[in-house]
C-alpha cells in the first residue's frame, strides 16, 4: 500500500472501562503523531524537503515580486506594439 496513503488512514483506537474510568488504547505510533501534530498547532507535515532548484525559484519569484512594475500600455510603447 502506498505510505502516504497508509499514513491517512484513521487509526484503530479501543476503550477500556475499568471501574467508573474509560481509557483509550491506541499504537504509539498513532500517539506520537497526534503529539507532534498537536505540537505543531494542528498543521500537517509536508513529507518533501526543498531541493537547491526549489530554493534558487522561490528566492527569484521574491526578488521579481520586490520590482517595480510597469504600465502595460508603456511596456507596449517599449516593444513597438502600441
Amino acid at each position: 500500500m502506498d505510505r502516504d496513503r497508509k499514513d491517512r488512514l484513521p487509526m484503530t483506537v479501543q476503550t477500556v472501562k475499568l471501574g467508573r474510568e474509560r481509557f483509550v488504547l491506541l499504537r504509539e505510533k498513532d500517539y506520537r503523531d497526534l503529539k507532534a501534530k498537536a505540537a505543531r498547532g494542528g498543521r500537517v507535515r509536508e513529507g518533501r524537503r526543498l531541493t537547491a532548484q526549489d530554493r534558487g525559484d522561490i528566492a527569484e519569484a521574491v526578488r521579481r515580486r520586490n520590482e517595480p512594475a510597469r504600465p502595460y500600455a508603456r511596456l507596449r510603447k517599449e516593444l513597438g506594439l502600441a
